[in-house]
């Protein structure tokens, strides 16, 4: 016989109760299992973002340097020891025999400047050694002979009245009338004759009134009686006066080819040295010496890269490969900033690019070696990280720093061009090193080992037996 059990009673609440309970419990269950799984979902999401960034930065780099790479490495201006060319080393004497000074040492580079500017030069080194030389650099010239007659060449311009004979020799002369610095800057240039059709170079004068007064006192049409207009004390013209030349200007005729007008031209426009320049020492390098010297260079430093790279990924592992990726990186930066700011490679130049690299590397492996003995010393992957690199980043620090320090004293006070040339490439790797093997293989390595899908110590180089001896 069933017993029925009256409504509202104490059982029926119970179970009622009981079963309201248990569904809430359900629910809260599943609420935090759906919960749990957003979080790892979302955790998966935001290490899958962190290996695609990794990936991005590493594709854009390596385009960036595949396509720019050769034209910056083409647009490097090379040295004499590259791409041949000839050295002059000058000791100056002042003319009217007083002493070498600072000015004088700067006026007469300015005019050897403007007379190489002439030959279409493109990167000159004109280098002062106090107290009375001057070096001068011109690479890619073949033509030494002509270059080194118009270096030393004074280029003193005068004009003079003179008396000729029956065998149109000279037999007086005056003082100087005129002289380069009565002729107006940058005038000189080459011109034809009307007459011949040969090339002339026409010149004008500050003064218009000197050279009317000049060619007024000449007697006009008399071939005894002439213009003569010397360059180092040399007659290069001995023009008949016509007429009273009153717009201060004038032409030398002297038989040139367009060549020898043009460097004329050249010559007075540049002015005339303030100095007797006597030739101490010439030195030579042929085009195919310097080609030579620069595939040797070439080959060196890819050499290098490579053993550096493959000892990098045999050693390290992951951090071995960061380390070739921002290498890399190194070696486009340190291009592009000689690209940028027109310094001249060289050989030893060269060398100090190949010491960079090595210094770059030395970087990494001081800050992997912490990061492995942290690893080793029972440490999770994320903290030997972080631990590694702040006990590595003083180390790396001072190391540049005394390399920048030496880098200075090189530039400041090693007075050669190819000294100059090391020091600069010198400092500007000890630089970039702290930026691409510093900063950006941290940044690279943080990323990779935030992804949770490097967390085998083999990945480090590490061994577990290492791990547990420790």
């Amino acid at each position: 016989m069933r017993l029925a059990t009256p409504v509202g009673s104490a059982y029926n609440k119970k179970v009622f109760f009981g079963g309201t309970e248990a569904w809430a419990i359900g629910l809260r269950q599943r609420a935090h299992r759906t919960r749990r799984a957003v979080r790892v979902k979302g955790a998966q999401v935001g290490r899958m973002r962190q290996i695609i960034e990794f990936l991005l930065i590493v594709v854009l780099l390596l385009a960036l340097i595949g396509a720019t790479f050769w034209p910056l490495a083409r647009g490097i201006t090379l040295g004499l020891d590259l791409q041949g060319g000839f050295e002059l080393l000058y000791t100056i004497e002042p003319l009217d025999g007083g002493a070498v000074t600072p000015e004088l040492l700067k006026q007469t580079e300015t005019v050897l400047q403007n007379r190489i500017n002439v030959l279409g030069v493109a990167e000159p080194i004109i280098e002062p050694e106090p107290p009375n030389r001057i070096r001068v650099q011109l690479p890619g010239v073949t033509n030494a002979d002509e270059a080194r007659k118009m270096l030393s060449a004074e280029a003193r311009l005068s004009f003079r009245k003179v008396t000729m004979d029956n065998q149109n020799q000279i037999v007086e002369e005056s003082p100087d009338l005129l002289t380069g610095a009565d002729l107006k800057e940058g005038a000189a240039k080459v011109v034809f004759s009307d007459r011949t059709n040969a090339p002339i170079v026409s010149i004008a004068v500050k003064d218009p009134k000197k050279l009317e007064e000049i060619t007024r006192s000449i007697p006009h049409g008399d071939p005894r009686y002439r213009l003569g207009i010397f360059l180092d004390d040399r007659p290069i013209s001995l023009p008949t006066v016509n007429a009273t030349i009153t717009n201060g200007q004038a032409v030398i005729e002297g038989g040139f080819t367009v060549e020898e007008a043009r460097n004329l031209a050249g010559l007075l426009n540049a002015g005339a040295l303030p100095v007797k320049m006597t030739e101490l020492s010439y030195a030579s390098v042929s085009p195919t010496l310097g080609q030579a010297a620069l595939m040797r260079g070439i080959e060196a430093g890819v050499a290098a890269l490579i053993f550096i790279a493959l000892f990098m990924l045999i050693v390290y592992r992951l951090p071995g490969f960061v380390a070739v990726i921002t290498l890399l990186a190194y070696v486009y930066l340190i291009f592009f900033f000689l690209w940028g700011i027109r310094v001249t490679l060289t050989l030893p130049g060269i060398a100090a690019l190949i010491l960079g690299m090595g210094m770059a590397v030395d970087a990494n492996i001081i800050t992997d070696e912490r990061i492995k003995d942290e690893l080793r010393s029972g440490k999770s992957i994320p903290s030997a990280l972080k631990a590694g690199s702040r006990r590595s980043l003083l180390t790396i620090i001072d190391a540049h720093v005394t390399t920048l320090i030496a880098g200075i004293v090189l530039f400041v006070m090693g007075g050669a061009s190819a000294i100059r040339g090391f020091a600069v490439i010198l400092i500007l790797s000890t630089v970039l090193n702290l930026v691409t093997n510093v900063g950006l293989a941290r940044f690279l390595l943080h990323l990779l080992i935030s992804s949770g899908r490097f967390g085998r110590l083999g990945f480090f180089g590490v061994k577990e037996r290492e791990v547990r001896a420790s």
